[in-house]
């Protein structure tokens, strides 16, 4: 029985041009959380630091990093065609709620506790930002301007007995806007 063999002999020769693209992925790590407690700090210490007693129900925007930062993507009709324009840039006005879900009857929140929430957000620093830090879920600090702080929905609506007894009742809501990582 015969062997059939066949044999070409080719060069490679150097490109005509060489193109390197990069792109940046997000990915998100799995965390299922963990029992560490957020924090608050003020600059200076002027306030104590808030060791969160418990996590909120709910963190919106923010899961092991912001969730904000997703590129815009605009399309525009020429004579022609369709431009098509992404902006990968970071939106710094959208902003991380924590929210802890009480109601009418229940309380997730104590008035001491409300308290030092309300102290940050009615005293803004003059210089400097608050560092939020979320320990259940990454050991990152983040520069953070607090925008919004409601109980019961809109405004603070406190039920006196419950506060006698030194408990918020109601839906509790901190809302502020990431600036930055901290170091």
């Amino acid at each position: 029985m015969a062997d059939l063999t066949a044999q070409t002999t080719f060069s490679i020769e150097d490109p005509l041009a060489t193109v390197v693209e990069s792109t940046e992925l997000v990915l998100l790590p799995e965390n299922n959380g963990s029992s560490a407690l957020r924090e608050l700090r003020y600059p200076g210490d002027v306030f104590p630091v808030i060791q969160y007693p418990d996590n909120p129900d709910t963190t919106e925007n923010f899961i092991d990093r912001p969730l904000t930062a997703r590129p815009l993507v605009k399309s525009q009709m020429t004579i022609g065609d369709t431009q098509i324009t992404r902006w990968p840039g970071h939106l710094k006005d959208n902003p991380v709620r924590e929210v802890w879900k009480g109601s009418d009857k229940i309380a997730r929140m104590t008035a001491y506790f409300f308290r030092r929430f309300a102290e940050y957000f009615f005293n803004p620093p003059s210089s400097g930002y608050i560092i939020w830090t979320p320990k259940d879920m990454i050991n990152q600090p983040y520069y953070v301007e607090i925008v919004s702080f409601t109980v019961g929905g809109g405004v603070v609506a406190l039920d006196n007995l419950a506060l006698f007894y030194g408990e918020i009742t109601g839906e509790v809501a901190l809302t502020f806007n990431l600036l930055g990582e901290a170091s």
